[in-house]
């Protein structure tokens, strides 16, 4: 089972090195959170099975392993608990539908500014 637990570290699930460095930025600076990138699914999943996360932002569009198949990855270790995850999308409806109708998503064109004070509400 993947621990999920609220500590003071952040795993950012983007390929997009862009909004990683902008949230990681934010992340690491404004909230004082250890940030950890994973740029695809593959690379998520094996952070996951290590590390222990207070947030995940993940995009749901990665390459080698999608975030849908992350998100199914994480329901079949800890359930249906996706607290502390949050999902930056372009369709956020087909998100909730194909995973959890209590996912917290974030629209893609707003994904920094949205992502920081979610993650903030959670600290």
């Amino acid at each position: 089972m993947v621990t999920m637990r609220r500590e003071e570290r952040v795993l950012v699930v983007e390929p997009n090195p862009v909004i990683s460095d902008a949230l990681l930025r934010d992340a690491a600076t404004d909230m004082q959170f250890v940030t950890e990138v994973a740029t695809d699914g593959w690379d998520a999943i094996e952070k996951l099975r290590t590390g222990v996360y207070s947030a995940i932002v993940i995009d749901s569009d990665l390459p080698r392993r999608s975030g849908f198949g992350v998100l199914t990855w994480l329901r079949q270790e800890n359930g249906e608990e996706f607290d502390n995850v949050i999902v930056v999308a372009t369709d956020g409806d087909s998100v909730r539908r194909r995973v959890n109708d209590r996912l917290r998503i974030v629209a893609k064109v707003d994904a920094v500014n949205e992502v920081a004070k979610l993650i903030r509400e959670r600290a």
